[in-house]
């Protein structure tokens, strides 16, 4: 199978949190350090300080000056101990890794599994958003929305939803949306993306249709009631990816493709 990536919005969104955490970092670090330095500068004025007095015996006034320094000392141990530490990665950066799993844990399954006559387009974008993958061939175009969720998932028309249990049984998510910034479910997102292409290709290619998949790749994830669904197929394991690439789908020939 051949491979185009046009786009990476999950490494980018992980590469661009990255460097914001980087540059919150260096700016407390450059704050930290200019003030241990400043804390420095006050120590050795105060040594000089105590030194000239000491030397024309004003000891009241070195006495004055070594309480100074050592307090500048004090100062300084406190704030060497408030050393700044980067941020981690969050939530958010979780749900960014993990979507990218999922979808690298498509490419390559169809990597595994498809030959050349296959090709795989990753990031996909338009003005109505971006197609996770494209994947074109002898069964045609299909466009898929790839989510790596876990939990029951449920779908009436365009609205989605899920369940989850921890690891005890306890719930602790009942019909959470599944949307994304934008407030647009899994099938929103790839119907919209997917009828911009469609009538694009459509101006020179007569009887495109393009076949629009939401799959969920987490092996946790199970479907619930599923009402009325607005794509094609809703795909849950990789049986279900080889069965839509197999006979069944409508044939598209080397020319087209």
């Amino acid at each position: 199978m051949k491979t185009l990536v046009m786009s990476d919005h999950a490494a980018d969104q992980l590469r661009e949190r990255e460097m914001e955490r980087q540059s919150r970092y260096d700016t407390r670090m450059e704050a930290y350090e200019s003030g241990l330095r400043t804390r420095q500068e006050l120590i050795e004025e105060g040594k000089e300080k105590r030194r000239q007095a000491w030397a024309q015996g004003w000891y009241v006034r070195a006495a004055a000056a070594a309480v100074v320094v050592l307090w500048h000392r004090y100062r300084k141990w406190v704030e060497s101990c408030r050393r700044p530490v980067k941020e981690g990665p969050g939530v958010e950066d979780q749900i960014w890794q993990e979507g990218q799993a999922g979808e690298d844990a498509v490419a390559a399954f169809f990597a595994q599994t498809l030959g050349d006559e296959w090709t795989l387009i990753r990031g996909y974008h338009n003005r109505k958003g971006e197609i996770d993958a494209l994947l074109v061939g002898p069964r045609g175009i299909h466009a898929m929305e790839i989510k790596n969720y876990k939990g029951r998932i449920r779908c009436d028309g365009d609205v989605w939803t899920r369940d989850k249990h921890d690891r005890w049984g306890n719930q602790v998510l009942f019909a959470a949306p599944i949307t994304d910034h934008g407030g647009r479910s899994p099938s929103q997102q790839v119907n919209q993306a997917a009828d911009v292409l469609e009538e694009f290709l459509k101006r020179t290619t007569p009887l495109v249709r393009i076949r629009r998949c939401v799959l969920f790749t987490s092996p946790e994830a199970d479907f619930g009631d599923m009402k009325n669904p607005t794509v094609d197929a809703l795909l849950l394991s990789r049986g279900d990816l080889a069965t839509m690439c197999g006979p069944g789908g409508v044939r598209t020939g080397p020319p087209r493709r």
